[in-house]
């Protein structure tokens, strides 16, 4: 399980996640050693330092993640207790923290550091209702803003840390979604194929 680290600048202290090696800059030298194109290693030590911390205190505000801390004055967003893993229907020790919020943390950083205009963007949610191209049209019918289903954290960094969000829902944009072809429209309650469907002569409550 990962670990609450502490980064030292100057004389102040800055608590992150690790990976329980107590040198976060290593666990993260070390996770990316295995990736493929990464440019963490061109980075000073310091800028690592920085990155990290940086990703630790976005996660913590971008996300509302299950449970809650398990000591409510601890620094950052975990250890927690009560909360779960949605996409295995499995419970989290309390006072414990996945390794996947580490790796998120690391992949983060590494983002911060090409692009430290993340730290301000604004959500990757919409409140578009309707799109339309010539013939082609499509209607949202649950806008994005302000639900679940809403992340300013890059798609690599929201894909591990996911499913441990409060109400967390991994499938497409939650609400219904429309197919249909001619004359002929289908809804599916639960975008994602498995929940009833209606078509327009079944009429609506």
């Amino acid at each position: 399980m990962a670990s609450i680290e502490t980064i030292t600048i100057g004389a102040v202290n800055y608590s992150v996640y690790g990976l329980g090696n107590a040198d976060p800059v290593n666990d993260a030298d070390e996770y990316f050693a295995a990736t493929i194109g990464e440019t963490w290693s061109a980075l000073t030590t310091l800028q690592k330092q920085q990155s990290i911390i940086s990703a630790a205190r976005l996660m913590d505000r971008a996300l509302l993640f299950s449970g809650s801390k398990t000591v409510a004055a601890q620094a950052r967003a975990w250890p927690r207790d009560g909360a779960t893993n949605s996409c295995t229907s499995t419970a989290v020790a309390d006072g414990t923290t996945p390794d996947d919020i580490a790796h998120g943390e690391f992949e983060l950083a590494m983002a911060l550091a090409a692009d430290p205009t993340l730290l301000s963007s604004s959500g990757s949610g919409t409140n578009t209702k309707r799109v339309k191209a010539g013939s082609a049209e499509v209607e949202f019918f649950q806008p994005t803003i302000g639900t679940n289903d809403e992340t300013r954290l890059p798609q690599n960094v929201h894909d591990l840390l996911a499913c441990y969000r409060d109400g967390s829902n991994i499938l497409p944009s939650s609400g219904s979604l429309s197919s249909g072809t001619g004359d002929s429209t289908s809804f599916d309650a639960d975008a994602d194929g498995t929940g009833p469907d209606w078509n327009p002569s079944e009429g609506f409550a």
